[in-house]
């Protein structure tokens, strides 16, 4: 197995954002596929967990913009770690380039 990468760029307002949510999201039910029924007992898995860094980080760094409501004013990235078995092993997220001006204040 190799490493991948996946870069998701577009236009304001094209929807990156939410392109980048379903692929975390599919990564995260096809790893949790092959879950054991112990592991499905926990109340929040290592999975669930990932997908629910990203409203955290969209509280603080997203703004209402011209050409989008919830407008990303900063850029991720996302890494997803892997075990043999093919289950999420962990996860990391960098966040750099925040526009600070438009998350204190919006006109």
């Amino acid at each position: 197995r190799e490493n991948q990468s996946m870069l998701i760029t577009g236009e304001s307002g094209a929807g990156k954002t939410e392109n980048t949510k379903k692929v975390i999201q599919y990564f995260a039910l096809v790893a949790a596929a092959g879950a054991k029924k112990e592991d499905a007992k926990k109340t929040m898995t290592l999975e669930d967990q990932i997908v629910s860094a990203n409203p955290v980080l969209e509280a603080y760094g997203n703004a209402k913009t011209t050409r989008n409501n919830n407008s990303s004013r900063f850029g991720k990235f996302i890494r997803i770690h892997f075990g043999s078995s093919g289950k999420i092993a962990g996860a990391d997220i960098e966040v750099y380039l925040l526009e600070k001006a438009r998350v204190i204040f919006q006109v």
